[in-house]
């Protein structure tokens, strides 16, 4: 889903509203037949709730399918990182430098302003770097890709490369190749 939308509408109240009413008239038409059982009635309840939603968790899918379908493959491929405030080019000349199969790290720092970049960069070095390896500490990685912070305050580096000089507001990507 392209973002969240910003609240029910008229389609989504509908639906809402006509899996409540289903839900209702299902146990007004049980009757006395409702579970004993604490454990069985906390199963049906949850039944019924997740019954109770069903009409808008599909109509929001078919949403959601409708727009994502109309997009061009462009638009498919870079809507994530442009959500996060990223280029989706922008770890491109990384691939030349850290070679298949290799593992690496990736790190940011505050000089990248906007949080959702900060956190959606690991993700996109997952993404155009695969089928290279991430891994969580950058000690133990044969690469550390840093952006935003100064890389040798990651791990030594026997090599540093810049791979993205800084652009548009956004520092330099830096890779080292771990000693």
């Amino acid at each position: 889903m392209l973002g969240v939308p910003s609240g029910l509408g008229a389609v989504g109240a509908f639906c809402l509203a006509l899996g409540v009413a289903a839900a209702a008239l299902f146990w007004w038409r049980r009757g006395d037949r409702f579970p004993k059982d604490t454990l069985e009635r906390a199963a049906a309840i949850a039944l019924t709730l997740t019954a109770a939603l069903g009409p808008y968790l599909v109509w929001r899918i078919v949403e959601d399918l409708r727009v994502t379908v109309a997009m061009s493959s462009y638009d498919r491929q870079v809507a994530g990182p442009v959500q996060a405030y990223l280029q989706p080019y922008l770890l491109d000349p990384v691939r030349d430098i850290i070679p298949p199969g290799a593992t690496y790290a990736v790190a940011t720092g505050a000089r990248v302003r906007q949080q959702a970049a900060r956190d959606g960069f690991a993700p996109l070095a997952m993404i155009t770097l695969f089928p290279r390896r991430s891994v969580a500490e950058p000690g133990k990685a044969d690469w550390v890709i840093a952006w935003g912070t100064p890389i040798r305050r990651v791990a030594p580096m026997s090599r540093v490369v810049v791979a993205r000089p800084p652009q548009a507001g956004y520092p330099a990507v830096v890779v080292g190749r771990v000693r």
